[in-house]
């Protein structure tokens, strides 16, 4: 892996927003060298089975679209969180300027959600194209229900 990825890749922490941003960060720069390097454990061929499968089922899931469209979108969510944490924690802040930075982050926040996706999709397709992925996302399957005696549609989508 270090022959491939010259940062450390961390896990993502349960409680501290920096060292999450910090993970993600890194493995959204890294995706091609984390990519490259899985390759070559899943073609190793004096690899442990258990590190032959686990190489495998990570790189299949590195080389999904949503996959990487979920962790473009993280990356910048956790960016702004980032921003606002690390000032709230400074020693010389004043309460009312912590309240307006947690308004800020929450109006940014809801920008953000109001994003159309196709900002997110096409900021993804970069990271994407680095590592031969085709930028599409499937389509979901209809949920089918087993129709009743008394009902008239065929699927519940109808219906809402």
């Amino acid at each position: 892996m270090k022959k491939f990825v010259k940062t450390n890749l961390k896990g993502s922490s349960q409680t501290r927003w920096s060292a999450k941003h910090v993970a993600v960060k890194a493995l959204l720069n890294n995706l091609p060298e984390v990519a490259e390097s899985l390759k070559e454990l899943k073609q190793t061929s004096h690899a442990p089975e258990a590190n032959y499968e686990a190489g495998s089922s990570f790189l299949n899931t590195i080389k999904n679209f949503k996959f990487i469209l979920n962790l473009t979108i993280w990356a910048n969510i956790l960016r702004e969180i980032n921003r606002v944490n690390i000032e709230i924690q400074k020693q010389d802040i004043i309460l009312a300027r912590s309240v307006s930075l947690m308004d800020g982050l929450i109006k940014t926040l809801q920008k953000m959600r109001e994003n159309s996706i196709e900002y997110w999709i096409e900021e993804a397709k970069e990271v994407a194209g680095k590592i031969g992925v085709e930028p599409i996302l499937p389509n979901k399957r209809i949920s089918r229900y087993k129709k009743q005696f008394d009902e008239m549609c065929d699927d519940q989508s109808r219906t809402l």
